[in-house]
This record gives C-alpha cells, sequence and structure tokens, in this order.
C-alpha cells in the first residue's frame, strides 16, 4: 500500500527543471542588440541586391565601410537607426572627412548613396520622403566632393 500512495504523489509532482522558483524570467533584449540585429541583417540583404543592382565595383570594401560607419552613427545620432538617417549628421560628418581625406570622403558618400538606394529599393527606408531627398543631395554632393548644406 505504500508503494501505490508514492506512485500517486509522483504522478502529481510538476517535474523540476530550470530555477527552483520556477522558470525564470527571459532576459530582456537590449535596443543596441536588436539594432545590430537589424543591421547585420540589412547587410545579408545588401549582399543579395548589391550583386543585382549595385554599381560599386569592390562589395568587400562596401561592406567593410558600412560595418565600420553603423556604430560610428548610432554614436552620433544616439543610437537612430541608419534605416532613417539624419541628413544634417551625415553631411556634418561629410564635411570632417573631406577636410582630412577628399578622396576618402568621395568614397564614404559613394558606399553610403548605394546603401539607402539599397534601403528605398527593398522598402527597408524608414525615415521621411523628405529627410530620402536632402540625403540623397548630401551624398550626391559628397561624391564629386562639393559644399552642400542641407538647409539648402
Amino acid at each position: 500500500m505504500a508503494n501505490k500512495s508514492r506512485r500517486r504523489r509522483q504522478k502529481k509532482r510538476k517535474p523540476r527543471s530550470g530555477h527552483p522558483a520556477g522558470n525564470p524570467a527571459p532576459r530582456p533584449v537590449s535596443i543596441a542588440s536588436t539594432q545590430r540585429d537589424q543591421e547585420l541583417g540589412s547587410l545579408f540583404a545588401f549582399v543579395d541586391w548589391h550583386r543585382e543592382h549595385g554599381v560599386l565595383p569592390d562589395l568587400l570594401f562596401v561592406l567593410a565601410q558600412l560595418q565600420a560607419f553603423f556604430p560610428l552613427y548610432a554614436e552620433l545620432s544616439g543610437g537612430a537607426a541608419v534605416t532613417s538617417m539624419d541628413p544634417g549628421l551625415i553631411a556634418e560628418h561629410v564635411e570632417l572627412l573631406e577636410e582630412r581625406d577628399p578622396d576618402y570622403a568621395s568614397f564614404f558618400c559613394a558606399v553610403l548613396f548605394e546603401y539607402m538606394h539599397f534601403l528605398r529599393h527593398t522598402g527597408r527606408w524608414s525615415g521621411t520622403e523628405e529627410c530620402h531627398q536632402v540625403l540623397h543631395d548630401v551624398l550626391y554632393h559628397g561624391i564629386l566632393n562639393e559644399d552642400f548644406s542641407p538647409a539648402g
């Protein structure tokens, strides 16, 4: 009889796993981590898009530029998404690059110009139409090493 009681108690018990007080709460996902995941996913999609639509010849250099730019933009913008870049911040950055190395500034603008077109072409651009047009102008003039202010 004792064996039957023990079996009934064992059947009623839930198996213990994880934290003694129950399953632990899921870890919160940081915004920065989510943003990095989105950026990485966007780079994978960019590679496919670039094969068909890209104009810059060396994809590895383009990817290296974008990978270096994403954390820099996050720092400059206070963590804003690269899918809605602020033309004013980009213009300031391009001006600094042009002071140091005009050829590099031109290449940087060409890379970002192509990435911006990728975002728009694939529906990933999350900024306004006006921001897209102003950013387009900033980068276009940056490729040519021409002065351009987003304000006009």
